[in-house]
Parts: C-alpha cells; structure tokens; sequence
C-alpha cells in the first residue's frame, strides 16, 4: 500500500518547513534543536525511500520489478 496523494503532500509540505527552520537554528539555536530538527527531516527522507521499497515487495506487483533494483 502507498501512501495518498494527500499523506505525500502533506509530508512534503511538513519537510519544506522543517528544511526552513533547520535553516532558521543553524544560525541561533542550541545544537539539540538542530539535531531534532534533522533527526526528523531524515525520518519523513526514509518514509519516502521506504514507500518506494514496500511498492517493490507489494504482491499486487506481476511483473518484474523486484528483480530490476
């Protein structure tokens, strides 16, 4: 199963904003904000590259795409 429409814009929305006020710390805030910041910046990054992977696996797929990695 992948994700909505609705889901991917959302996190992408919600990453564009993370990116902007990572970019916003880097110049004032304590270091433990900047790598919570990042921490889930890189999160919603693996949700997408997980996604990708699991649509790869998914049994609804009959043709060979597993094997074209």
């Amino acid at each position: 199963m992948s994700l909505s429409t609705q889901v991917k814009a959302s996190v992408d929305e919600a990453q564009s904003h993370l990116r902007e006020a990572l970019a916003f710390a880097a110049r004032s805030e304590h270091p433990i904000v900047i790598n919570t910041l990042s921490d889930l910046i890189a999160k919603l990054d693996s949700l997408e590259a997980m996604e990708k992977v699991m649509q790869k696996f998914n049994p609804q797929n009959q043709n060979n795409e597993l094997l074209e990695w």
